[in-house]
């Protein structure tokens, strides 16, 4: 049986072996591909793997999350390393600024600060993060959320900014009311065949739903994921039933497929030995 505890020089050598791998096909002889990338064609690859390991994660398999683990820190340290040949940093200093930022960010572990549990580590996280030198140099509280990210997940981190200068409902309740002024308006808009409407007020109701997700506590990110996982198990239940019954899916009625629907929720709820 293999044992997952690790040493810390275990891994050390580890990271050591992975930046000379790197370097050996980043060299004069290595390999022709890997020597044309550069940290902006490395992107979409980050991104693909990124989603492969959160599908891992999801999916609990505990050999394709290393795999996938492996693969997104392969290209992380790639790119560090063409940062680091382009004379723009190193991987010494890329892996001392973390380690300092979170010394300084996780002052009840490396100081003497009190918690009494999550709540103050993130009150404290929040208000040493403002203190530091790249959020001072912000023009907007605004400033440094990515526009690359999931657009649910970027409207709740906008909206948490604001929220932390008081631009902010009191309670969830104050905001479902704001879902319904939204849906209204989306059904007139609807209603009017105006287009360009109807796709503004569609959007500014998935904001609102994103900041009912941020006052309960919930990844709207995530929660639509489950949905959508959802969704996919009970048509691939319904895929598979007409298999067995012969029957091509384009050939079954709505009626028939309502049905199968059904029946996969059903599934879903009975007891699993």
């Amino acid at each position: 049986m293999t044992s997952h505890d690790g040493t810390n020089k275990d891994a050390s050598d580890a990271f050591c072996q992975l930046v000379a791998l790197i370097e050996a096909l980043r060299s004069e002889n290595g390999c022709p591909w890997d020597r044309e990338q550069t940290p902006m064609s490395f992107h979409p690859y980050i991104l693909e793997e990124y989603h492969e390991l959160v599908h891992a994660i999801r999916n609990g398999d505990d050999r394709e999350i290393a795999e996938e683990l492996g693969d997104l820190i392969f290209l992380v340290v790639f790119v560090a390393y063409m940062f680091q040949q382009l004379g723009k940093t190193s991987l010494v200093e890329v892996l001392a600024a973390v380690v300092e930022k979170m010394r300084r960010r996780h002052p009840h572990v490396f100081g003497d600060v009190s918690v009494r549990g999550s709540a103050d580590v993130i009150a404290n996280w929040r208000k040493i993060k403002a203190t530091e030198e790249t959020v001072q140099k912000r023009g907007s509280i605004l400033d440094g959320i990515p526009r690359s990210l999931p657009a649910l997940s970027r409207s709740q981190k906008l909206a948490s900014r604001a929220a932390g200068v008081g631009f902010d409902w009191t309670r969830p309740t104050e905001v479902m009311k704001k879902v319904d002024e939204e849906l209204q308006e989306f059904k007139e808009a609807m209603a009017s065949g105006d287009a360009a409407k109807t796709r503004e007020e569609l959007g500014d109701l998935l904001f609102v739903i994103a900041n009912v997700s941020r006052h309960l506590g919930i990844d709207s990110e995530s929660a639509l994921a489950e949905a959508a996982d959802k969704f996919e198990s009970r048509f691939r239940y319904i895929e598979e039933e007409l298999a067995k019954a012969d029957k091509p899916i384009q050939h079954a009625t709505l009626e028939e497929m309502d049905r199968l629907w059904d029946q996969a929720k059903r599934t879903e709820k009975e007891p699993r030995d």
